[in-house]
């Protein structure tokens, strides 16, 4: 199996154990992204009241930033500089790009999300959840996550 992605999740619950629950159950039920495999990294998750939290969180949030960053400038380089630039693009490449970033902006979990809040379906908090979370950090974990994928030689041998 090889690793995919990874993933920060943040969600809400009583305890550890209730929380990483939800997660693999959000996994189990969600047809957006599919992993052979889902492992939680017990020491790269962080509780609310951790002192190192909200500086996690907000570099997930960041990474996630960056990427939407990176995917505007594939859009821009492809000559996409407004949205009715999209008009007149063929199929292909350029809206596959534009599909992934509609993604991390309409909150859509996907494989290139590193950040994701299950409390409120999406790829950054808004000040609302934030003021949320901050009000009961108690309530709040962000769970990490390591994603894998059988090698595609390897699923056709294993699914014959």
């Amino acid at each position: 199996m090889e690793r995919i992605a990874q993933h920060k999740i943040l969600v809400a619950g009583n305890s550890f154990e209730q929380c990483c629950d939800r997660v693999r159950k959000f996994f189990d039920l969600t047809s957006l992204v599919i992993y052979d495999c889902i492992q939680v990294i017990d020491e790269l998750c962080h509780h609310g009241p951790d002192a190192d939290f909200f500086p996690e969180l907000k570099k997930a949030e960041q990474k996630n930033q960056l990427t939407i960053n990176s995917l505007i400038d594939e859009l821009e380089s492809a000559g996409i500089n407004r949205i009715g630039d999209l008009r007149s693009k063929d199929p292909g490449y350029s809206s596959k790009v534009f599909h992934i970033l509609a993604h991390l902006l309409d909150g859509f979990i996907g494989i290139d999300s590193y950040f994701y809040s299950i409390e409120s379906d999406s790829h950054r908090l808004s000040d609302q959840a934030r003021s949320q979370l901050q009000s009961a950090p108690d309530k709040y974990w962000l769970i990490h996550l390591d994603c894998y994928s059988e090698l595609p030689e390897e699923a056709g041998v294993l699914h014959m």
